[in-house]
């Protein structure tokens, strides 16, 4: 009997390779910024606060109080700016997002092995000495407390990889703060070691100036990566490629061989001067979260395809993303000492190349979960909370203030650019929203005539092409469920469900309620402080399945009870963490 339930319950662990730790980094590193720098950054931080309170002061002034006819037709001037903007943004969002719908579709149906021919091809062409088999991908997947299931799914897209057991190296990112860390670490290696050409935990010990959280434990886990691959392996390192992502990442099957095609397809003087960067989507378990975030969660998977695509847009990375190690340890790695962790790095590998970096498409789906929490209630808390965190990026408007003078008179366009980035999302954004909603009450005549018919056909118009944005998405996504990269349910994405469609009328409140309202948080707790505690999305993963490719290696896990596994539990967990300030004790 005994026998039977560890046979039938146990975790299965398949013969591997012995447990690999590392300890040891590559020593180069960049200095904290000087008092001054630091001090600046400190007070840049109010800036969106300011802006924020200063826009909204001018809306409610308007919305309250008597005005003459100057100030009317001022106003109408400043709200029909306002409304152009917006009108164009989410025309343009939305017309680049079917071309970029288009181009998932094709590459969905390309043959894996078609990525490492075309490489080949283009090394001959350009006469590169780099080829599509000299390609080594290191990922890097940080994680704290994060439930083995999750992993283990991450892990098994990955495993699914063309290429794996040849250039994929696993970094399995930990904290050593983490007290089922090694017990995770061995389990994992122990299952999918055998399947990689390389994979290896790393346990992050915050030291003095750091903060707890993804930048720092990505920093110290790359650094271990390049010593052992470059200095004790011998690889040269301007063949490594580095990936980092969440620890419930799906990657498409084909992610790795079309990013290796990319990075030998790229000339060699700007190809340690890219990011390469994914469409992430959040629909694996976008139909388990309540009607709102699900909304809201659309909203960004076909926004950030928009972006993705759109030419004119600039683009900088999001959650899942490549760099090569040349420019990763050029740029000093990640900061330790700050929690926006992609943009961030972008802006540091964007200084210190003189402002040469650019942010390249790569027109994969890439999935990752909705936070899930027990209950309707405290799941949307949980994505209010996420979004609050992301927008804690806007902390990165006063980095860029810092740097202003760094590129000099040649590169101020550069400069420009990159600032207008910055700022249009995390402060322009959230505005548009309350001035499109609040404008047939901020003038006189905006609630009769055309005026409140263009706008009412606003809402209407974006109602149906977020539908059929949202359908034409998930149908990606179904039409190839063994390319992992919509989940474990992938099939089952483009059923219709009358109840989703209809849940796209309530698209302004899933707005204001989770990007709004969190924006205006995150600005108004960055002017009361710069430390942030931050508090891991909580992830539900119950009993779900493995991806498709991989579930054989796990069938027994389908005997487990729900309440019995141990990621059927949800667990958020404080990284402790500071923005900027000195950490506080953990």
């Amino acid at each position: 009997g005994f026998h039977w339930w560890c046979t039938m319950c146990l975790p299965h662990q398949r013969p591997g390779k012995s447990e690999s730790v590392l300890s040891e980094a590559d020593a180069r590193w960049t200095p904290p910024p000087s008092r001054c720098a630091a001090v600046a950054m400190k007070i840049l931080a109010r800036l969106p606060l300011l802006h924020s309170v200063t826009w909204l002061s001018v809306v409610l002034y308007a919305a309250t109080q008597g005005t003459t006819e100057r100030r009317q037709v001022a106003l109408k001037l400043v709200i029909e700016a306002w409304l152009l903007y917006s009108f164009s943004k989410y025309l343009v969002t939305g017309a680049t997002s079917l071309w970029g719908l288009r181009q998932l579709r094709r590459n969905n149906e390309v043959e894996v092995d078609w990525w490492r021919g075309d490489a080949e091809r283009a090394a001959l062409e350009a006469s590169s000495e780099l080829r599509y088999d000299d390609v080594v991908h290191v990922v890097a997947i940080p994680n704290y407390k994060e439930s083995i299931g999750t992993l283990r799914r991450t892990l098994s897209t990955l495993a699914a990889q063309r290429d794996a057991s040849r250039a994929l190296v696993v970094i399995l990112a930990m904290e050593a703060r983490d007290p089922s860390a090694r017990s995770t670490s061995r389990t994992l290696q122990a299952e999918f070691a055998a399947k990689f050409r390389g994979m290896h935990a790393t346990l992050h010990e915050l030291r003095a100036g750091e903060v707890g959280g993804k930048s720092s434990n990505e920093n110290w886990a790359v650094r271990c990566a390049r010593r052992q691959l470059v200095e004790v392996e011998g690889v040269d390192q301007s063949r490594i490629v580095v990936t980092v992502c969440d620890a419930d990442t799906y990657f498409h099957a084909s992610h790795f061989a079309a990013l290796s095609r990319a990075y030998v397809a790229e000339p060699e003087a700007t190809r340690s001067r890219r990011f390469w960067q994914a469409a992430t989507n959040f629909y694996p378990n976008s139909d388990e979260v309540p009607v709102l975030c699900s909304v809201r969660y659309a909203l960004l998977s076909v926004g950030f395809l928009g972006q993705l695509a759109n030419p004119l847009h600039y683009r900088l990375p999001f959650a899942v993303y490549s760099v090569s190690l040349d420019l990763a340890r050029e740029a000093g790695y990640w900061d330790p000492a700050v929690i926006p962790e992609d943009w961030h790095m972008f802006l540091r590998c964007f200084y210190a190349t003189g402002g040469a970096v650019r942010v390249k498409p790569l027109f994969f789906p890439v999935g990752c979960e909705c936070v899930t929490d027990a209950g309707s209630l405290r799941t949307f808390a949980a994505c209010y909370h996420q979004a609050k965190r992301w927008q804690w990026g806007a902390i990165d408007i006063g980095f860029i203030a810092v740097h202003a003078g760094d590129l000099g008179l040649a590169g101020a366009g550069r400069q420009l650019l990159v600032t207008l980035a910055a700022s249009e999302h995390h402060l322009y954004y959230p505005l548009m929203w309350i001035v499109v909603a609040a404008a047939p009450w901020l003038v006189d005549d905006w609630a009769t005539g055309w005026r409140f018919q263009l706008w009412a056909l606003f809402y209407a118009s974006n109602f149906i092409f977020l539908n059929c944005l949202d359908a034409a998405y998930r149908r990606v996504l179904a039409d190839k469920p063994e390319a992992n990269a919509g989940g474990p349910d992938a099939a089952r994405l483009a059923d219709f469900s009358l109840k989703r469609a209809l849940a796209f009328v309530a698209f302004p409140v899933a707005d204001l309620l989770l990007f709004v309202l969190p924006s205006l948080h995150a600005h108004a707790r960055m002017a009361l402080s710069t430390r942030f505690d931050y508090v891991v999305a909580p992830k539900l993963c119950g009993a779900r399945p493995q991806p498709r490719l991989a579930v054989e290696d796990h069938l027994q896990l389908a005997s487990i009870r729900p309440e019995t596994f141990p990621c059927a539990r949800s667990t958020p967990q404080s990284y402790s963490a500071l923005a900027t300030d000195d950490p506080l004790p953990v």
